[in-house]
């Protein structure tokens, strides 16, 4: 049986919807960008624990990042000529893009047998703080589904203006290492990485995956790793895999999710497997003629598009 309940988060006074079943039970916070900050799996911890849950963007749970993904070089893009500097509320927006911590509404919210599915969406228009920030509307839905075998994500992207639409989309999975890293273990399916330079810009150059980010080949401890890179060439048939000693945790994306970043610091509990669609700073490199690297994305005027993310969980 599957459950779905909306209430207060104790102590922070935040809206909060709750969804459980099947072993699993799931936490979101609509007003902090819509993100699923919780999940165990028979009392596992699969997503890290916040270590600030006041502090909305992109440090703990699923964040969503959205129209631009992981960094944007200066926070200035060029599209079809034109310079924008993006602004939101008098701040330049340089990481994961603008929906991150800005509150969604609630559109679906219910249960069912085999099922509890919670979806909200946020709109950028002509005169609000977003529009500033990306002057293209547009409206973004997301919806939740937890099943038995754990969650899985639809992403909708409707262009409601007159113009095309560029963007990117991704989340930002913090997994837990449920306090000792060395007995976590993780593989990605990935044999090749952008070059960047110090500040993670990419240089337009994808280098096949050596000196020490080799992760197709073997479950590596997310000890053993110091990554901080994007990587290129997944597919929707293939599967990146998150070990611990009790579960495994499968992530696999629609195929616009070619790249995925890998991030492991070794000062925070969690780390991070992210599809994502594109590069860093993907505007920019598309403005330089790198259009098939950059991997940005259109959308035409007045249509939507589409994708899936499913995060799954089998007994070991």
């Amino acid at each position: 049986m599957f459950t779905v309940k909306r209430g207060t988060l104790e102590g922070y006074g935040y809206d909060q919807i709750t969804m459980a079943g099947a072993g699993h039970e799931v936490r979101i916070l609509p007003q902090a960008g819509f993100n699923l900050y919780y999940w165990t799996f028979e009392g596992g911890e699969l997503l890290m624990e916040p270590v600030d849950i006041t502090v909305f963007g992109s440090k703990y749970g699923i964040p969503i990042l959205f129209p631009t993904p992981n960094r944007v070089k200066d926070a200035t893009f060029v599209w079809e000529g034109q310079t924008h500097v993006m602004t939101k509320r008098g701040e330049k927006v340089l990481l994961h893009g603008i929906v991150k911590d800005e509150t969604f509404t609630v559109t679906d919210l219910r249960a069912e047998a085999d099922c509890a599915v919670c979806a909200a969406e946020i709109a950028i228009r002509p005169g609000d703080a977003l529009y500033e920030a990306y002057p293209f509307p547009c409206t973004l839905t997301v919806t939740y589904t937890l099943r038995a075998e754990g969650l899985h994500m639809d992403v909708q992207v409707k262009n409601d203006g007159e113009a095309t639409l560029p963007f990117g989309f991704a989340i930002h999975p913090y997994f837990s290492k449920r306090g000792d890293a060395s007995r976590v273990f993780l593989t990605v399916p990935v044999r090749r990485y952008y070059e960047t330079d110090d500040a993670l810009i990419p240089s337009g150059r994808i280098l096949p995956a050596t000196e020490g980010k080799v992760i197709w080949d073997k479950l590596h401890s997310v000890e053993s790793l110091y990554l901080d890179n994007v990587f290129r060439g997944l597919t929707s048939d293939m599967e990146s895999l998150v070990r611990y000693e009790d579960v495994d945790l499968h992530i696999r994306a629609s195929d616009c999710f070619r790249n995925a970043v890998v991030y492991t610091p070794h000062d925070r509990p969690g780390f991070c497997i992210e599809p994502q669609t594109n590069a860093t700073n993907f505007l920019n490199l598309y403005a330089e003629g790198l259009v098939d690297e950059s991997g940005l994305m259109t959308l035409p005027a007045g249509k939507a598009f589409s994708c899936e993310i499913d995060l799954t969980v089998t007994k070991r």
